[in-house]
């Protein structure tokens, strides 16, 4: 349980550092990922990476995957 809180904390302060340092564009590639993976869902996609990520899923013709 307490591994899973600390993996956790480790993937914000990852998504944070990208977004910060201008990473976007691997941003893009982690949200895809994880949907992929079932981790996370379309509608938890930030808003600043939302348009990038769908248009991956379309070109990866998974866009059943884009769903509000």
């Amino acid at each position: 349980m307490i591994k899973n809180f600390f993996n956790k904390i480790r993937f914000f302060f990852l998504c944070l550092n990208l977004t910060l340092k201008g990473g976007e564009e691997d941003m893009v590639y982690v949200y895809v990922t994880l949907i992929v993976a079932g981790r996370r869902t379309f509608k938890q996609v930030p808003t600043t990476v939302k348009e990038e990520v769908k248009n991956e899923l379309i070109a990866m013709e998974l866009s059943k995957l884009v769903e509000e």
